[in-house]
């Protein structure tokens, strides 16, 4: 809760005016993904001559890259200006921000507790991600006055760092390049990907019938730089149209349009939030943690949330949930989809939507499945630092406990690698492979710098990767069966020699596992960068019980409406954004007519 105001340091710097001055040490702040990282600065004679990290909640692991490099590497070019860490973007930007802020001479002050600037609040919109983001502005726009509570020190979420694709159908931008669609050609691909069956027909035609309706509102309206507006087929399996739409990344970056492309609506909906709190009918609260949903019996009532100036009570006849998936709570994922499973998400998707919901009764939808990547390595944090690279290195074979095979592996795309990883005995599947299949076995990891570093450590700790000269002794070293690998093994060897077929009928890079130098196996389970499964709703984002009645007042969208209710078990390139935009801008309809009505 601190606010920062500049003076010249920096300039001196750049100057050399503090050549000759002894060492001074200053201290900066910037939010980073767990919260704020606060550094010390010492500057001697106009040179940074330290940098240190005296504090920061950032997630294990994955930011260890940064924490240990971007300090090092400010001391050394005397600059800020220095390459984020790969894998740790985020962390990286946070300290040189902290950095820069120290030398700016940021000087902290106290800053006053946010007081709601309207006599009456119409709706409370928990969370500040994309999809709390839209239903504040859509609420807005709608004439009710609107309390976006938000647990960080900043909005936008895992947006900052999402890929920016975003489905949706009949859109102007389908029109400008003449592409004919259909919500019945959306529904059809929804069946063909794994969606018969396993959806809730009435929200897929619901969402079919307004993504197209969000898109054209994000671009028209909120002012969302689509780039060159052309769709694609999405980036997993082809739709039957290309629907997918790509939002240029905040920095206006388009090479990363496809990377880091949730910034551009971030920025372009936080313009918008700025908009209406300067009109007065937007509250938004920072650094604020909802700790339940009131009820009285009826109906919601609001919320009860707390920050550094206390506990408070916040009334309302409507609340919007946005809170996110379950993704970084370990114990959720455990519970209700793996046995074994590592991680992405930042650890404030704690699932606090589920857990408010669950205590007013709400029913749970489509928690059985999670479209899980296949490959993650635990390396003794549940979030995944190190991975199996399945994507470039097709020869290996994937292998349960058991020692049976699983898929065609040169051929799987991410939903056959998902659904596999899902069904192996605790989620464990082994990659086999041997010197003849890869020179280097490091080339078969991703995820750190030193790959080769990475694959000696894990191989002299025998806990992950395993070496051994037969399938028998790699079986016993790495905890799977014998008798099934080796009969796995003997089986694939006869096809690539073309003594049989192979029983995935696999044809591609077909190499032999015995007398072909040493015989690897490297553990992996699933990781997660989302989850699927929802809170039970009706087509107007009302949160509903075991018997389909609503939950009055309680509303949602985002993460936590479960993209398996909408599209199955099936990875459809947009739907993650698609379901923060779409039912934002259906939660908060419903939502203001709810108030209205009051």
């Amino acid at each position: 809760m601190k606010k920062f105001a500049s003076v010249l340091l920096s300039m001196m710097l750049a100057t050399g005016l503090a050549a000759g001055a002894s060492a001074e040490t200053y201290t900066g702040t910037a939010q980073g993904m767990g919260g704020d990282v606060k550094v010390s600065v010492t500057v001697s004679g106009g040179v940074i001559t330290d940098v240190t990290v005296l504090s920061q909640n950032e997630t294990v692991g994955i930011s260890d890259p940064a924490l240990k490099s971007i300090p090092a590497a400010i001391v050394e070019a005397n600059s800020t200006e220095v390459d984020a860490a790969a894998g740790a973007t985020v962390t990286s930007e946070a300290i040189k921000t902290a950095v820069q802020n120290a030398l700016d001479g940021v000087q902290e002050e106290e800053a006053a507790e946010v007081v709601v600037p309207f006599d009456h609040i119409d709706v409370i919109v928990v969370g500040g991600g994309l999809g709390g983001l839209a239903a504040t502005v859509r609420a807005s726009e709608l004439g009710a006055n609107v309390l976006l509570i938000e647990q960080a020190s900043k909005l936008g979420a895992s947006g900052l760092l999402a890929g920016g694709s975003l489905v949706g159908v009949n859109t102007r931008i389908e029109a400008e390049n003449s592409i004919e669609d259909s919500v019945e050609l959306m529904l059809e691909d929804f069946d063909r990907l794994g969606g018969k069956g396993m959806n809730n027909p009435t929200l897929a035609k619901t969402f079919a019938e307004n993504c197209g309706r969000a898109v054209d509102w994000l671009d028209t309206v909120v002012g969302v730089d689509f780039g060159e507006r052309v769709p694609t087929y999405g980036g997993y399996v082809a739709l039957n149209v290309p629907r997918v739409h790509y939002a240029v990344p905040a920095d206006g970056d388009v090479s990363k349009s496809s990377g880091k492309g949730g910034s551009g609506y971030v920025k372009a909906l936080s313009a918008k939030v700025d908009e209406d709190i300067a009109n007065g009918n937007v509250c938004l609260m920072l650094d604020t943690q909802v700790t339940g949903v009131n009820y009285d019996g009826e109906k919601v009532t609001g919320v009860t949330a707390t920050n550094a100036f206390g506990e408070r009570t916040y009334d309302a006849p409507s609340v919007i949930l946005a809170c996110g998936g379950y993704g970084g709570n370990e114990e959720m994922l455990k519970t209700y989809n793996f046995k074994n499973v590592l991680t992405t998400c930042a650890d404030t998707s704690r699932g606090d939507g589920y857990t408010f919901a669950l205590e007013l009764g709400a029913a749970l939808s489509g928690m059985d499945w999670v479209s899980a990547y296949a490959g993650g390595i635990n390396t003794g944090t549940f979030h995944k630092v190190l991975s199996a690279n399945l994507y470039t290195n097709k020869q290996p074979i994937w292998v349960t406990m058991e020692g049976n095979r699983l898929t065609n592996e040169p051929v799987a795309n991410s939903t056959d690698q998902s659904n596999a990883w899902n069904a192996a005995t605790d989620n464990l599947v082994y990659i086999i492979f041997n010197d003849a299949m890869l020179e280097d076995p490091s080339t078969i990891l991703y995820g750190v710098a030193d790959l080769k570093a990475a694959w000696e450590e894990q191989l002299a700790l025998g806990k992950n990767i395993w070496a051994a000269d037969t399938i028998e002794e790699l079986a016993q070293k790495a905890g799977i069966d014998a008798a099934g690998l080796t009969a796995t093994v003997e089986a694939y060897d006869k096809a690539c020699a073309g003594e049989a077929e192979d029983s995935f009928g696999r044809t591609e890079n077909m190499i032999a596992l015995e007398n072909g130098g040493m015989i690897y196996a490297i553990k992996t389970m699933p990781y997660v960068m989302m989850t699927n499964g929802g809170v039970a709703m009706n087509e107007n984002a009302n949160i509903i019980r075991e018997d389909g009645t609503p939950i009055v007042g309680l509303y949602q969208c985002g993460e936590q409406v479960g993209s398996d209710n909408i599209a199955g078990h099936s990875s459809v390139g947009g739907m993650a954004h698609g379901n923060c935009m779409t039912w934002g801008m259906i939660s908060a309809e419903n939502a203001v007519k709810h108030a209205q009505e009051q």
